[in-house]
């Protein structure tokens, strides 16, 4: 989908539409943009941050972290996983995708379009460009309008919030798109019977 995760995140803190505490950065994109990228949520917003791997055991210390940062009333971008993710990130990967791609608008599920929040190729690359020179029909999304996923996705709800979690929606059988991924919060909250 090409997408970036900066501007999502500012579009979130924006909207006032929840108090979000902290966050937990997601590893593989920061191997590439670095920790650097995420400073406006700590100086701008006054919302700490902490970059994590994937491991039990990275998500745990990253979760450590940022209670320790909110605890003690600090706000910053802290590095968990430092095996992987430097400040500044890979400069010269971040070079290749300034120069092949460019920031474009792009719809985010359950928060609308977010300005610049995307990447499409670049003129001179065009002939690279998928969506140019192979012809796809893509159905319109139908979402059912009993699925609050859009409101899972912004901390608004909770998966048991959803008339459909656990009944109609389930991983065997998933209406929305928070279940049908193994990474989807419906799906990891069904699985691990997470609390309310």
């Amino acid at each position: 989908m090409h997408k970036l995760i900066p501007p999502a995140i500012k579009a979130i803190l924006d909207s006032g539409e929840l108090r979000v505490n902290g966050f937990i950065l997601p590893g593989h994109v920061s191997t590439i943009i670095g920790s650097e990228a995420y400073r406006f949520s700590a100086e701008d917003y006054g919302v700490p941050c902490v970059v994590a791997g994937f491991e039990p055991s990275d998500i745990l210390q990253a979760v450590l972290m940022l209670a320790k940062q909110i605890v003690n009333g600090e706000n910053r971008v802290d590095n968990q996983y430092t095996r992987a993710v430097r400040e500044e990130g890979n400069l010269r990967a971040i070079a290749l995708l300034e120069q092949v791609f460019e920031p474009v608008d792009r719809e985010w599920r359950g928060i609308g379009l977010i300005p610049g929040s995307g990447l499409r190729i670049r003129d001179p690359y065009s002939r690279f460009d998928a969506e140019k020179s192979i012809e796809v029909e893509v159905e319109e999304t139908r979402e059912d309008p009993n699925c609050i996923c859009g409101d899972i996705l912004r901390g608004v709800k909770t998966p048991p919030d959803c008339n459909l979690f656990g009944k109609v929606c389930t991983p065997e059988g998933p209406v929305g798109p928070c279940m049908v991924s193994s990474e989807g919060t419906c799906a990891a909250y069904h699985k691990y019977g997470g609390l309310s």
